[in-house]
């Protein structure tokens, strides 16, 4: 009887609470896309790197968040047209994927997108980095990160990028690098065309910017200001084409300055000298 009684009294609250109207719900959002622009959080953001915007820029300082190395791995099989700036935006992926499973392509990208470029904006002066050989990331560790981090970042766009900075192409006076930076420094030119451009190398790195210098279209080497290197092998020589300023900076006992590629511990002291390069490159006009 009790729980007959029981029973009863629920159902009078719960047709009570039907009847009355209730107040302070929350107002639902529209469930229907307003339209182009009207992005939430990164949603345009992970759709430009799907490659389904069609879009052929993308500023990878806003790299999306919760991504995973496997992940990424699959968007450049499927996107190939991205993978350069994803590895650029995230250091070791091209490794990673190297060993899971690789990058060849398994789709062909969207019409008229070839590359997806780094950024879509330009910053008034443009570093572009070669860092030396056998260094990690785009910009190495020697050198590289201590340079930017000198740089004013509202300014300066410190650009790195991935080429095999193996021993071997060191014996290669770091020519097969040079074709990768001669085709940074040419697409940087185009993109960017109001902006000023240093190249800097450390070590092979060095090699590498002279050598793309040395071959670029004149349309690029004019575009050039400065060119400041460390521990460079061609210390001293010319760079075809250029005929702007150079700066090389080579510690006393550096063998590697010397053209023979004896590394020692005077190889590795550019740190002390990242103030004054700093400098150089900050005044370029």
């Amino acid at each position: 009887m009790a729980f007959i009684k029981s029973l009863l009294a629920l159902a009078v609250v719960a047709s009570s609470a039907i009847a009355s109207p209730i107040d302070n719900l929350p107002v639902l959002e529209s469930r229907q896309d307003p339209g182009p622009g009207s992005c939430r959080n990164q949603s345009c953001l992970i759709a430009t790197v799907a490659g389904s915007t069609g879009a052929t820029t993308y500023p990878y300082d806003q790299y999306p968040i919760m991504d995973t190395q496997d992940g990424d791995c699959c968007i450049v099989r499927y996107f190939p047209a991205v993978k350069n700036s994803i590895y650029e935006a995230r250091p070791g992926l091209q490794e990673y994927c190297a060993s899971h499973g690789g990058d060849a392509p398994r789709d062909a990208n969207p019409p008229g997108v070839v590359d997806i470029h780094k950024r879509a904006t330009c910053k008034p002066k443009i570093l572009i980095f070669a860092k030396g050989t056998l260094e990690p990331g785009p910009i190495g560790i020697t050198v590289g990160p201590s340079l930017k981090q000198k740089l004013d970042a509202n300014v300066w766009d410190v650009r790195g990028f991935n080429y095999d900075n193996s021993f071997a192409n060191d014996l290669c006076l770091g020519l097969p690098g040079g074709v990768t930076a001669r085709g940074v420094l040419e697409s940087t030119a185009a993109e960017c065309p109001s902006s000023v451009i240093v190249l800097s190398g450390y070590s092979q790195g060095a090699m590498v910017v002279r050598n793309a210098l040395a071959r670029a279209k004149a349309s690029a080497v004019s575009r050039v200001k400065n060119v400041v290197t460390f521990g460079d092998p061609f210390n001293g020589a010319n760079i075809g084409q250029y005929t702007g300023p150079r700066h090389v900076f080579c510690a006393q006992g550096d063998g590697v300055c010397d053209g023979q590629l004896n590394i020692g511990a005077a190889h590795l002291s550019y740190g002390s000298d990242i103030p004054a390069a700093a400098a150089i490159i900050s005044a370029t006009q």
